[in-house]
This record gives C-alpha cells, structure tokens and sequence, in this order.
C-alpha cells in the first residue's frame, strides 16, 4: 500500500516539476525576449554597452587609428607577424591571415586590439551591420569593407567561416574510418564464417567417431543442495570434506593461425578505437580542420564513434572470459590444446525481503543474461598430458583428470581404506612407479595461487562494465571544451582504482604465502628412505614426521607420539597430542571426529615428534595432498567466494534505470525547448552523466573504506568489505560460550565423589547404595581414588616445560599437584606420576598409566589404566560427560539423586565431568600380556560410578554490558555451545541474554527417543514434562525462553519442527559443528544474522553466516568476514556499532550524489528553458571543488556512541528513503522557482533578458553572462553545498551533526564564498565566476572604477550582471530559507515525530523478532 502510494505520489511530484518552470510566461518557448516591462510597456531597443569592435588590417601602418596604432623602439619596425624587429623576413606570416581562407596579398598589419563602443538601439538580428557601423564612426573611419584576402589599404580583421572547401566525405579522416571501422566489421564477420565453417567439419568427423560421444561434458558427482531462502549454502557446501560437484561443461579448443592473426588485429583495433578518440576530440580544438570546418558532421561522427566506443569496450568487458576461445577453434580432445570450464553462476546471497519492482528487474537480468550465455562463469584452462598420455587440465587450482571409462574430468581420488584398522596395516610405502602415477593423476602437492602483475591487476580492476561506462562518459568532458573537469573526475576513478587493486594484491599476495609451501621430507619408497620435495607426496606415501617442521598435508600418524600446533589452522590454543592410529580399531575412520587424534593436518605446525620404539621413526600415511586437504578447501573457499548481493546493491539498479528515463526527459526538453541536432544529444549526454555520476561507485563503498579503518583502530579486520553493511543490519547474533562470552579456560572447582570411594570395590560387592560425598575443593583432603582419577585420566604432556594437551585436562592435572615424569620408569608404561608430599604420611609411591585410549566426540569419553605402585592394583578410569558416564556404568553404582545434583551444579554454570572406575585383576584376564590386548570396548565395560569433577567456567567482566548494549539495539542474542544445556542457561541468565525472571523451558529426547520432553529448569520436579505450544500461547502473560539439547535440536530438525520454535530458542546446547552450521542457516532464514566464535569449530558456522567475526589470528579466521585478537562480546558491539554508521553513510553518499543529479536535473531544464548555462569555472567548482570533497566529507561521520533500538534503512528505495530525497527535490524546486518568479518581478531586470539568439548555443561556456544564469546559478550552488549538510544529520546510527568537522568546516567555508559571491560588489574573486561583474569599461562607466584584473569581455548587450543590492539581499535570504526549509524537512519530518508515528503505525514485519 505505502509503495503504491510513494509510486503515485513520484508521478504526481514528477508532473508538477515539469509544470513550474513551463508555467512561467516571458519564455522564449512563448514570448518574445525583452519584450515588455514590468508596467506592460514595450520595451525599447536596448544600447549594447563595451562592444568589442573588431581588429583592423591596414597595408600602411600610419593608417591606424592613432590610439590602435602599434609602435616599435627605436630601431626596430613592426612586422606583419605583429612582433618588433630589427628587420622583417620577407617570408613572415601575417596576423591578418584567416584559417580556411585564401592567404593574403601583399604585406597586411594588424593594429592594435581593445577597441570597444556603445551600440545603441542594438538588435541581434542586424549585429553584424550595426556593429561594424558603430566602431568605424569610434574610429573616425568609414566604409571599411570586410575581411578579404587582397584589400586596397583597409579591411575588418575579423576571419569569415572557415572554408577548407566543400566536404565529399573522401578526406583523409574519412578513408581511414572507413577502412578502419570496416575492417572491425569485416575481419569479424570474416573469422566468424570461417570459424562457422571449420567447427562444421570437425564436428562432422567427431560424429563419425564412436570412442567420443561428445564434446560437452557434464560432471555430477553430487547436486547442489537446495539453498535456504536467503541462498545460504547448503550444510554439505560448508563442510570440508565437501566434494566440488557444480554442474560443469568443458568444451576443448585449437590454436588456429588464422585466428591467432584476427585475434591480433581485434588487439590492434581495440587500441585504434581509442586513438580515432582522442584524433576527433583532438579535431575539436582544431576548429574541425579534418573535417574542412563542419561542425555538424565532425560532432555526427563523433556520436556515432562515441556509440561504437561504447558498444565495443562493454562487448569485450561482457565478454571477456569468453573472447580468446573465440579466436580458436572448438575440437575434440584429442585435438584439444585448451578447455573452457563452464559453470553456473555461484549461488548468491540475497538479503532481505525483495519488491516487485527489484524482482522484475532481477528477472529482466536473469532473462538477459541466460540469452547471452552470462548466466555461467566461463574460464580458459591449458589442456595438458601426463607422461602416460592422460589429458588434464587445472581449474581453481584443482587438477580434473580425463576418466575414459565415464569420458568425464574429475578430481582424481585414491580410496586407502575405510576404517581405522585398513590406514594402519599401509606401512610399507609406495614403489616410485606407483607414485609416479598417482602424481600424474593428482598432480603435485602444491597450490599455486595466481597472483597477477600490477599492469594486469589494474588491467583487471578496468575489465568492469561500470568503468566502461564511466570512462565513455569522461569522453564527453574531453571532446565539448570540458577537459578541466573530466581530468579531475578521471584522477578520482583512477586513485580509488588503484587503491583497490593495491588492498587486492595485498590480500592475494598474503593468501599466496599462506598456500604456497614447499620444503625437503623424508618418504618410505621402494622399501628405503629417500629425501623428496614435498610436492612429491601423494596419498598413500608413508613419510617421516620431524619436529619443528609445518605439516605438508592431510595425513595419519602410523607411528610415535606426535604434539600438533594447530593454532594456524582451526584456531585451537594449545597445541594437541597425536596418537597411532591402531591396527585393531575398526572403527570408521573420521578425520574430524573419532579419528582426530590420530590425524595431522597441512599447515600445521609438528611441536614435537617422540619415537615410541627407538629404531621406528615417526611416521604418517599421506591421505590428501594439495587442495584436497583441509587446507586447501580453506584457500579454494578464500580465492573462489560465494557472491553475496545485498538488498542495497540490487535496488541501485533499478534506481540506474530510472535516472537513465530521467536522461532521456531532458533529452526531449533540449530538443523542445533549448536547441535541435547535435548540440541537443550533448546537452543529454552531459545530463545523464551528472544524473548517474561516475563517481557513483566510488562514493558507495567511502564509507565502508571508513568504517574498516576504524574497525581496524579496534583490532578488528575486514577482509570483504560489503559485509561491513551487512553487519549494520544485524538481526541476530549467535555467540560460541567458551572463550567468547566466558574466559578462555575452566577453573577447577573441586569433587564431588560417592562416600567412601577409597573403598569403592568392596561397595559394589557388598551392594551397598551408593551415595555423594560432600562438595570438596582442597586438593589435598580429597580421597586418594579421586586423585589418582584427576592425576591421571587425561593425556596431558609437557614440551618445553608447558604442558600440551586439552584444556581443561591441563586445568584438571594442575590442580591435582602431582608430577609428570619427563620419561616413563619402564618403556612398557605410557606415563608415570608422582604424587605431592606436601604433609608427612601421605603416600608418595608413584603410578603409571599402562593404557590410555584418548577423548573423542563420538563417545564422548575417554580411558586409562593405572598401576598403582602403593597398592599393585590395576585402576581403569574412565572420564566424560555426566551424561554419558551415567549411560555407561553399571545402574546400581548411580546415585539416586545423580540428576538432580548433576543439574544443580549445571545451574551454578559449573562444567561437570564425571568419573567411573573399574577395578582389574590380572589373573582373571591372563596376566599383563593378555591386559596388553585388550581394546577400548573391553576397558570401558562393567564400571562403576566413582564421583563429578566440577570446573567453573566464568564469564569475561564485559560480556553481561556488552550483551545489554546489543539487546539494546535490538539485537537477538542466541547462545550455540558444546557445553550442558543447563551450563548454557546459566551463563545466559548471568551475561543477560536471556531475561532476569523469565522461565526456561529445556526441550531434550526422552528416552524412547521418539518425542521432545520440555522441562521447567527451575522447578524440574514439578514441570517435568510441559506443553511447550500452549506455555508460549501465554507468552505475553508469563515470559518464557526455550533452551534445546543437541538431540533434541536434530529431532525438531528431522522433522520438520525447529522453525516453529526457532526464535523462542535461547540456547542450544551440546551443538556439533556441523549442527552449528544449520543453525546458523536456520535462523539466515529468519532475518540477517552473525556468528562469533574462536575460529575452532566454529569455522563451518563462522562461514555460513551473513556476518562472522572470528576471535581469532588463526588462517582459519580468514574463511570469516571480519577477524579480531580482541577476544570480546566488546568486537560485536564494535562491528554492528560501525556497520550501522558505515550503511547510514553510504545512504547518505548514494542520496547525495543522487540529489546532486537531481539538482543538475532542474538546472538543465531551466537552462534550457532560458537558453543560459553557467560559467565554466562555476561547473568546475561544482564539479572537482564542491561534490568530490563533500562527497568525502560526508563520509567522515562517526557511530554512535550507543545502539539504539532500530536499524538504519538498507532500501534506496524504500520509504524513508524516497521521502528524504523527494521532499528535497520538492523543496529545491520551488525554491528555484521563487527566485526566477523573484526575478521577473524586478525592473531592472525586465528588458534585459538574454537573448540567445546572439551568441552561437553550441558554445556553451559563452550563455552565463546574464541575470538569468547568474541567479539559476546561485541557488543551485547552495542546494548543492546544503544537500550534503541535510544528510549529516547523525539520527540514531552517526554522532551529531556538528560532530562531523570535517563537513560542517567545508559547509561553512562553502557557504561564506558562495554568499559573499551573492552579496559582494564586483570584485576579483566573484568575477572569477562571473557573479556580479561585468566588462571592465562598463564596470567604469557604472562607477565601479577601473578593475586592476583582467576580465574577459560579457557577451551580452548589457555588458555586466550587476544584480540591485536590494536584490541580492533578497536573493541571499530566498537561499538561507532554502537551507532551512530543507534541514528541517529532513530533521523534522523524515527523521523527526512524523517518523516514528508512520514506523509505529506501519512496522516492518520482518523487523519483529524477540531481542
């Protein structure tokens, strides 16, 4: 409704716009020009004051009038070329010779210039006769005949129209066109026919062929998942195991000689377009010499030229992927020396909610771009062979490798095995045939980034349609006398180009470092050792891992203990113990789950390499090499991005296309009104350039340059800009728990072990129930069964004397005060430990772990078995979950109040772990040697439960303000953890992101598996099983929040339930990270979302989002937007505080240079109507002074100090939008138009209009000396100096309005000039700009003095501007009221009370989220 009306109410504002200025009589459309007065007089004949009276040619030189007459010193005589000598050459040329006309006769001299006299009753239809008349009675002469080539004594020095003799159109300038353009034409139409030709016949032999079926070939290994509505990508498109499987068509090309010689001659012409350019506006200057003086038809070629320009450089940018196959020949591939890889346009990321009219347009493009083939990215590959002969080719730094059997291209892989057990048994290496032919089938371990040369980089930046279009444009300005302004605007393109192709190649050149890695390894072939390149290794190679060494690719540990940093790459703090993979495990093998701990992955950094036997070195099986690791997916992710198109960027289409229609209104109105033929299509030209500046694209992106410059004052850097605007309309945000709202680590928080634990054997065989022990947290009171279980159920380590190792096992061993060994006692134990002897008695035997079978998610536990010295008993602990341990110990070894306990210390926000034991007997089992066998299932069976071991994980001391200010600002904060549910909720409750007082409801799988059961987790006792639909019915009456348990979010997943329930979900709790993933592209349906995590895990999720900030200096953060080593919910604020600044500037730099075409708009119309202009130096301070330093200006507005409680508008064509810029447009309007009514009201003015009909229109710069021009010109200089002031108006996104010092200095400076231009009397300064001046003699004659500068003689009658003092008071006053009428229609009305009653009466739906 609202849109229609907007759309009603444009049209309505549109018709009145065109009404105003066509309503004013004394038109020359419809009246006569200085036809009557203000009384209804007719006006008389009006004296033309200071006509400059021509130069006069004389053969003797004492024939000059005497005040002309030119004199020498002594000496030396004046010769014909106007120049004193002490004799003139008989071959001088003379200063009386005319271009284009015969040359002179005999010796002619030129007197002096400056002569100028009063014509009175001046009519411009007999100004040739009149003036001539007049300043030959000034020189006391008559019948001084015109210029001609042989005068008797005296003549007229003023040159007739050239004439270089009639056009033919066979000049020089002409046959080379022809030859030129037709060549263009013909030597395409030519290679295409024969490229027709040729294609035919080896698609006729292809046929023919039965071992080659076809030349397209289509890979599908896997169909792209159906996106979310926002075009997230689907869970699989995130997952680093994820396979390329786009629909993809590779054709296969030829070099052919013919079309290596057509494709040089397109280089040569491309150039030579560019040269015709500059030879016609070079012509220009020239007085159309090449043309033989025609006017018309030099600037009718030049149109035509300037189309075919545009037509060409938008061709061959459109094209470009596409045009060096052009030049060669489609083959089969046997043939083949080049393929081109034709994929589907990437999935793009639409965000918000679309209009019809961004639909439509969205369609017509998508029309469009299917008809011309655009509607895929084509890139050209070297088609190469292998040494057997295998074709292959590289695409996106990936080799695709002919498979005959499919007759396909794919990435080759190598199946090893499936489980744990198969990767052991792969010991024996590689022979160096079968390398050999793996390398050629997956090529080297290496990724070569491409990083262009800085000619090719900026020959890349140049390769855009929007530049095409800009620089055609800038053409315009370099061929109609406009050069000044077309090389400051082409100095502002060029800078901000070069400034983004040097970020760019800063950015690749890093990414390259990062990807490219090559050193010397040691790899098992041929059954010996041999040093290789790294590049060498291929899956299935064993080779030797060495310490302090970066890992070279994905890999498997068959041998030795091994310490992993691998900060660089998933973000983890500390480095991580690697264990073999062992040759009894059957278990699937799973990089990123249950295998993890045997893993190692390219880039990451080997900490240490422990040998377990001493002539077995540590070695690793190669799995993925190049990019087929994690590594490589991570690079391939960062060089080929999915394309992201904001709601901004796909309405300022649409507003392209209506300033363009615009374009075209003042096209018909300079043909109606102003002047037909050429001069018209300039004056449209010029006007559609300043409607759709060309700085248009640069002004957009200031302010996120701006905003990630102070983003990077924070700590926080960007490394894709456009998301900067994304996170200004950040609806919700998702946060990680551990180490992003709570400190990095656990604190220990002590024991709570079951009563008599030291005893706990004979306990579950007297069958006695089993009970918790008070809550202990001195170490040294603890029971010794429990200290053991702390001391040793981890697989910490030392390096360096830091202990490595998870981190809370490293808090947990810590805090037991024991000592790790440097070495084992015996090589056959794992670790041995020493107890503290801190008080005398206490036990101070060591132990020694015999076993130990590491964490991994799946299970969510792990195990060790002890030897206790003291005792000689053999200890199995097993650790994790409460959870899980409760699933895996024996029933009757559980308290009874297990878990309410477990529950409350959840509630407390405390991380509780539990522990069970098992107590062994070797005999039972077959001694040492049969324990020895013994596998995880075995060791983790028939335990019993031996106590919690409680951590408290603490929040950061800012997170609770930080959280607040987001939630302020209308942000929905969402918790997605690892941790407990009930942990979660606490932590939620303690930062404030869910509500003091409201209830939770915590959903989880009951334990047939088949429903959600949603408990009170308060009150669990009393709510255990709620009807979660009718409690958030009452939601209004009785707040509730929801809090779900991994399980439970899969189930509501499963089947279809989660969105339902979606936005009344605080917390999700026991999250993977693939089910971070989906829920972060759950809630991108719902509204614009972030994500921030430490850059571990959370890669996945970090990457999903439409904004992901990573706490992290990690390779992984790169994959993220936005990275900060401010470890911070302080970095969101900061980001969403910045992101809404920099969207509300770029509004505001788009609606400046929006209402800068506008305000262009009305002056053309006006000046058509009056047939003035302004003067030329006015349209250069318009042009470079004005717009380009206030565009800047305007972006230098900082955010707001606080969020507030609504989003900045995304929609240029949204309400607030329109209404901003149509008022202002409304109210320039009708100013201006008061001004001109103003104007004809006065006397002095009426009978002095300008009368075009003088001066020749097609010389622009000659219509600005006249009041009509003059005041068009003031009045528009304010509205566009006061335009940027309107829009600096801080509201609730930016600081205030005089905050901004860099603006509001030039918009006072701006302002003194312009109104002392207004105001002042003729002077120096505003007769630089032609305000209030005049030709120095009518300046004197008016009692003005004579001026001591020069000033270029008016071209009116009239001979000066001089508006009345009263006048330009009034004037000055008329402007002021401008300014304020439009500050306060912005302030008032668009940002003030009318504002907030409309957004209340008629919120955004999808704005209606709970905070």
């Amino acid at each position: 409704m609202i849109y229609s009306i907007n759309n009603r109410l444009c049209i309505l504002l549109f018709c009145l716009f065109v009404y105003f200025p066509l309503s004013v009589k004394s038109t020359p459309a419809w009246n006569i020009v200085n036809g009557y007065n203000v009384d209804g007089s007719k006006c008389p004949l009006p004296t033309y004051y200071s006509y400059p009276c021509p130069d006069i040619c004389v053969r003797d030189i004492s024939t000059c009038p005497e005040k002309l007459r030119p004199s020498c010193p002594a000496g030396q005589t004046y010769c014909t070329d106007g120049s004193c000598r002490d004799a003139c050459p008989s071959d001088l040329a003379s200063q009386c010779g005319c271009p284009g006309a015969p040359a002179v006769q005999g010796t002619l001299y030129k007197c002096l210039s400056g002569s100028t006299v009063n014509i009175p009753n001046f009519n411009a239809q007999n100004k040739s006769a009149q003036s001539e008349e007049a300043c030959a009675a000034q020189l006391s002469t008559s019948n001084i005949p015109s210029w001609g080539p042989n005068p008797q004594s005296i003549m007229w020095a003023e040159c007739p129209t050239p004439d270089y003799g009639e056009l033919n159109f066979q000049e020089p300038v002409f046959i080379a066109m022809y030859v030129f353009y037709g060549s263009c034409a013909g030597f395409l139409i030519i290679w295409a026919t024969y490229k027709f030709l040729r294609e035919k016949v080896v698609k006729a032999m292809f046929n023919k062929t039965p071992e080659f079926k076809r030349d397209d070939f289509y890979t599908n290994e896997k169909k792209e998942g159906s996106s979310l509505k926002t075009g997230a990508p689907d869970v699989d498109s995130i997952d680093g195991d994820s396979v390329e499987s786009d629909d993809m068509i590779v054709k296969a090309y030829k070099t052919d000689i013919v079309g290596l010689f057509f494709g040089i001659c397109y280089l040569l012409q491309t150039i030579g377009m560019v040269a015709y350019m500059i030879l016609i506006t070079y012509d220009y200057y020239q007085n159309y010499l090449f043309f033989r003086g025609n006017a018309l038809v030099q600037s009718s070629t030049f149109m035509g030229m300037w189309y075919l320009f545009f037509i060409w450089f938008a061709s061959l940018t459109i094209f470009r992927s596409r045009l060096s196959n052009f030049f060669r020949i489609q083959c089969t591939y046997d043939q083949a020396q080049y393929v081109q890889v034709e994929r589907k346009e990437p999935a793009i990321i639409f965000l918000e909610d679309n209009d019809r009219i961004t639909s439509f347009v969205r369609f017509l493009e998508g029309n469009a771009k299917r008809i011309f083939g655009l509607d895929v990215v084509v890139s050209t590959s070297a088609l190469k062979k292998t040494g057997n002969g295998t074709k292959y080719f590289i695409y996106q730094c990936t080799r695709y490798v002919y498979h005959p059997e499919t007759q396909l291209f794919k990435p080759h892989s190598f199946h090893l095995g499936d489980t744990n057990a198969d990767l052991a048994h792969l010991t024996d290496g590689l022979s160096t045939e079968e390398a050999s032919m793996r390398e050629e089938l997956i090529g080297p371990n290496f990724i070569e980034v491409y990083v262009p040369s800085i000619p090719m980089a900026v020959l890349r930046e140049f390769a855009t349609f929007f530049y095409i279009y800009q620089f055609t444009a800038l053409w315009l300005f370099y061929y109609f006398a406009y050069w000044q302004v077309g090389i400051a605007d082409t100095t502002v393109i060029l800078v901000s180009a070069f400034i983004k192709v040097f970020v760019r190649l800063k950015s690749e050149i890093r990414i390259k470092k990062m990807a490219e890695y090559t050193d010397t390894v040691k790899i098992y072939r041929d059954g010996k050792w041999g040093e290789y390149s790294t590049a060498d290794l291929v899956p299935g190679d064993v080779f030797e891992v060495e310490e302090g060494k970066t890992t070279p690719c994905d890999g498997v540990v068959l041998s030795g203990n091994i310490v992993a940093d691998e900060s660089s790459l998933t973000g983890e703090p500390l480095p991580i113990r690697k264990f073999p993979v062992r040759r009894d495990d059957p278990t699937t093998y799973d990089k990123m789950g249950a295998s993890k701990i045997s893993s190692i992955f390219a880039g990451t950094t080997i900490s240490q390499a422990e040998r377990t036997e001493a002539k077995v070195p540590v070695t690793a099986l190669v799995t993925n090499v190049g990019t087929a690791t994690d590594k490589g997916e991570l690079v391939k992710k960062i060089l080929f991005p999915t394309r992201v198109s904001f709601v901004f960027d796909e309405q300022i289409k649409v507003v392209i296309l209506i300033l363009l229609c615009c374009g075209l209104v003042c096209l018909g109105l300079a043909i109606w009104l102003y002047t037909s033929g050429t001069s018209a299509w300039f004056y449209a030209m010029f006007c559609i350039c300043q409607l759709v500046s060309p700085l248009l694209p640069a002004a957009l992106v200031v302010g996120q340059s701006v905003a990630a410059g102070r983003l990077r004052d924070e700590k926080i850097f960007c490394v894709d800009l456009p998301r900067i605007l994304m996170a200004g309309k950040v609806q919700i945000f998702c946060f990680d728990k551990t180490g992003t709202l709570t400190k990095e680590g656990l604190e220990f928080y002590g024991t709570k072990s079951i009563t008599d634990i030291n005893n706990i054997v004979e306990q579950r065989e007297n069958k006695k129930v089993p009970e918790f022990d008070q809550h202990i947290e001195d170490i040294n009171v603890t029971p010794r069964l429990m200290q053991i279980g702390l001391a040793t159920c981890h697989a910490v380590t030392t390096l360096n004397g830091q202990f490595i190792g998870n981190p809370v096992d490293i808090e947990m061993f810590r805090s037991s005060k024991w000592k790790l060994q440097d070495k084992p006692e015996l090589e056959e134990y794992v670790d041995t430990l020493l107890p503290p002897a801190e008080a005398p008695g206490q036990v101070t035997s060591p132990v020694h772990v015999l076993k130990r079978f590491e964490f991994v998610h799946a299970r969510m536990s792990m195990s060790v078995a002890v030897l206790d010295s003291h005792t000689n008993k053999i200890h199995i602990f097993v650790k994790g979950a409460y959870e899980k341990i409760k699933d895996l110990s024996n029933p009757h070894s559980i308290p009874n109040d297990y878990d309410t306990v477990t529950a409350d210390l959840a509630r407390q926000g405390c991380y509780v772990l539990a522990l069970s034991h098992r107590e062994i007997d070797l005999n039972e089992i077959g001694g040492m040697e049969g324990f020895k066998n013994w596998n995880r299932d075995q060791m983790e069976e028939n335990i019993n439960f031996a106590g919690l071991i409680i951590f408290k994980n603490q929040l950061k001391e800012d997170t609770t303000e930080n959280i607040g200010e987001l939630k302020r600002g209308a942000t929905r904060t969402v918790m997605i953890t690892g941790d407990t549910a009930l942990t979660g909720v606490y932590i939620a409750r303690q930062c404030g992101m869910a509500e003091s007082g409201t209830r939770i409801l915590l959903g989880d799988i009951d334990s047939t598996g088949n429903r959600v059961v949603w408990t009170d987790v308060d009150e669990p006792e009393t709510f255990p099983d709620v009807n979660v639909d009718q409690i958030l019915l009452n939601n209004d009456h009785t707040p509730y929040e929801l809090a779900v348990t991994g399980k439970a979010f899969d189930w509501l997943c499963r089947n279809d339930m989660i969105r339902k329930y979606l936005l009344d979900i605080r917390v999700f709790a026991r999250m993977t990270p693939n089910g971070k993933v989906q829920c972060i592209q759950l809630h991108m349906e719902r509204g614009i979302t972030a994500m921030t995590g430490d850059g571990g895990n959370d890669c996945g999720a970090l990457r999903a989002a439409h904004v992901g900030i990573a706490m992290s200096d990690a390779e992984a953060s790169i994959v993220s937007p936005f990275s900060t080593s401010n470890r911070s919910v302080k970095s969101c604020v900061e980001l969403i505080r910045q992101g809404r600044a920099a969207l509300a500037t770029s509004i505001t730099g788009y609606k400046y240079l929006i209402l800068y075409g506008q305000v262009m708009m009305m002056l053309k119309i006006f000046t058509f109507y009056f047939s003035v202009t302004m003067s030329q130096n006015v349209w250069i301070a318009i042009d470079v002074f004005i717009t380009v330093f206030l565009t800047w200006a305007v972006s230098q507005s900082k955010a707001a100090p606080r969020l507030e409680a609504q989003r900045p508008t995304a929609r240029l064509l949204g309400p607030q939008t329109l209404a901003s810029g149509m008022g202002l447009v409304f109210i320039n309007w009708m100013f201006l138009i008061g001004a001109i009514v103003m104007l004809f009201q006065q006397p002095w003015y009426r009978c002095n209009e300008f009368d075009s009909s003088a001066v020749d229109i097609s010389k622009w710069w000659l219509l600005a000396d006249n009041y009509e021009g003059e005041v068009i010109a003031l009045i528009c200089l304010f509205q566009f100096i006061n335009n940027a002031a309107v829009f600096n108006f801080g509201y609730k996104f930016r600081q205030s309005f005089w905050r901004n010092y860099i603006l509001v200095f030039l918009w006072a400076l701006y302002i003194a000039i312009i109104s002392y231009w207004t105001l002042a009397p003729p002077n120096r300064f505003s007769c630089l700009f032609r305000f209030n001046c005049g030709t120095d003699t009518v300046l004197e004659q008016l009692g003005y003095g004579t001026p001591t500068w020069y000033i270029e003689p008016y071209n009116t009658p009239l001979g000066h501007n001089i508006m009345e003092p009263s006048f330009r008071w009034k004037l000055w006053g008329l402007c002021i009221g401008n300014m304020v009428a439009a500050l306060s229609w912005e302030r008032l009305v668009v940002l003030g009370l009318p504002h907030e009653y409309l957004a209340k009466k008629f919120p955004v739906k999808r704005l209606q989220i709970k905070k």
